[in-house]
């Protein structure tokens, strides 16, 4: 999930909350950082329900890349809570369950403002030779 990257997605979203989908992925912001699930749920599921609507939960294997920008005022949250919370938000919106996630990449960086970078896809099986 390079900078540039996302800088060419065209975002959906005004709030503290903002999705792009790309190819197979589907990349999400919030500018919030917090170890609590339900206060991601509550935003990343609102923003699904009324600015989003395109994606549904899908079956299948799934790889999640989370990154966790601070500055440096901001509080420092343990990566494997912030992820916990992410991937519990997650579900039933982009997956039915976070079971279904078999590979995870989780990343502290400093950023220009507290906030979590996601990226979810589908892992594609093999190409046959």
């Amino acid at each position: 999930m390079t900078e540039g990257e996302n800088k060419t997605l065209d975002w959906v979203g005004r709030g503290r909350v903002q999705a792009a989908n790309a190819r197979d992925s589907l990349h999400l912001r919030v500018d919030a950082v917090t170890t609590q699930s339900r206060r991601f749920k509550s935003l990343i599921g609102d923003f699904f329900r009324t600015e989003f609507k395109r994606v549904r939960p899908k079956w299948g294997p799934y790889e999640v890349t989370i990154i966790i920008e601070h500055t440096p005022g901001s509080p420092r949250h343990d990566v494997d809570n912030v992820a916990k919370a992410v991937l519990d938000a997650l579900t039933g919106v982009v997956f039915h369950d976070d079971s279904q996630v078999e590979k995870l990449l989780v990343e502290k960086i400093e950023g220009e403002r507290a906030r979590v970078k996601v990226r979810a896809r589908p892992i594609l099986p093999e190409a046959a030779e």
